[in-house]
């Protein structure tokens, strides 16, 4: 087939079929076809409307953008670009990553949608493996810093990061290799030598693998992952139940702050009805953003506030690394950890930067991660996993 066949027809069938999938806020068609000129090695992206996208909008899904058209690339863009990539379209997310939506899970929807697409999205608090399971697909979240962050709008600077969606294992390790790395514009990300396209073959029975379960419906994984010689011990992660509100209140300080810029004056939506610069900022917020958006915004600032920020914010800080600790700890003794896809655990691993993998099995899926910076071994066992999943199930 010609390969702008191939992409006609994956417009196609994503303008007949979008209202019912409700995966994408903004088709590139245009721009699809322009970037397949003189392409040697096209594959279908698409990126989360909170990612920047050079020339195409980028609206957090939220009235406050609505007409923003970023004048650069979020650098995880500009990689793929460079690579290849050719976007399909932005997808549909919360607002500003926390409000509500016609679809939490546009990136996800995308991916189901058609095949061979990969999908970048926000990683906050570990969303992306929810959406991945419930549609059948593989979703990766990395150390934190080894994707950097310059052109995401994000929710909370210190847990935020850039996750890959798709629906083969192949799709996250091609594409992984090409989105790390060191990024000067990101003052968090890291240099990373690491050869994602090479993965060794490596011995289930002889790695060291610990269950942090405490919830239902998991032991179809915990039995399949035995009958293929995967030695699992139990543990438990003390402070991890915290993990949820610990999340909510760093999370609620961080985007009120992150927040601040978008006042209708400077940045975002501007209200036409004001007599003053104080109506002016009252109006365009309240006009511009969402019931939710504007709850986390207040929330976040009372835990800021004189008063008690001590109480709630400083504790938050401190369960935070109790956290981290405690999970560090474990990853000493045990190189994988295992749980169910819940944002009980997911959470916890945003918490502590920890990279993510999860693999759609099972009633509840499969949540695997591992210490920072061990993504290369994460990859590798996770890969032996699909590869003994394939002689039950077609991926």
């Amino acid at each position: 087939m010609n390969i702008k066949q191939k992409y006609l027809d994956y417009f196609s069938k994503i303008e007949k079929e979008n209202e019912k999938i409700k995966a994408y806020k903004t088709i590139t068609k245009t721009e699809a076809m322009e970037a397949l000129e003189n392409n040697k090695n096209p594959f279908p992206v698409v990126f989360a409307d909170q990612i920047s996208t050079k020339g195409i909008k980028t609206t957090a899904n939220s009235k406050m953008l609505e007409n923003y058209i970023p004048p650069f690339d979020a650098t995880v863009v500009e990689k793929v670009k460079q690579a290849g990539g050719v976007i399909l379209g932005k997808t549909i997310t919360r607002e500003f990553g926390v409000g509500k939506t016609e679809n939490s899970y546009g990136t996800c929807a995308a991916v189901a949608h058609s095949e061979n697409i990969t999908g970048f999205s926000s990683g906050y608090k570990g969303l992306m493996h929810a959406g991945a399971q419930k549609n059948g697909l593989f979703a990766y979240i990395p150390t934190f810093g080894l994707i950097s962050r310059y052109g995401l709008i994000s929710v909370a600077s210190s847990l935020d990061g850039i996750g890959i969606i798709a629906k083969s294992f192949a799709n996250i390790q091609n594409a992984l290799d090409i989105v790390t790395g060191k990024d000067e514009k990101d003052s968090a990300s890291h240099s990373s030598d690491v050869d994602f396209s090479h993965l060794e073959d490596i011995d289930l029975s002889e790695q060291k693998v610990a269950s942090i379960n405490k919830l239902e419906n998991f032991a179809d994984v915990e039995e399949f992952l035995a009958k293929i010689n995967v030695p699992i011990d139990e543990v438990t992660i003390k402070g991890l139940e915290y993990a949820m509100p610990t999340h909510e209140i760093i999370s609620s300080g961080e985007f009120a702050t992150n927040m601040e810029k978008f006042d209708g004056i400077g940045f975002g939506y501007r209200s036409e009805d004001y007599k003053n610069i104080e109506e002016l900022y009252k109006n365009s917020r309240t006009e511009g953003l969402g019931m939710a958006v504007q709850q986390k915004i207040m929330f976040g600032n009372f835990v800021l506030s004189e008063g008690k920020y001590e109480e709630y914010y400083v504790q938050a800080l401190k369960a935070r690394t109790m956290i981290k600790e405690n999970l560090e700890q474990e990853i000493k003794n045990y190189e994988f950890l295992i749980a169910p896809i819940n944002l009980y655990y997911a959470a916890g691993f945003n918490l502590a930067g920890l990279p993510s993998i999860s693999i759609p099995f099972g009633i509840e899926g499969l949540l695997i991660t591992t210490r920072a910076f061990n993504d290369k071994r994460l990859l590798e066992f996770s890969k032996k996993i699909v590869s003994k999943l394939a002689g039950e199930n077609s991926w």
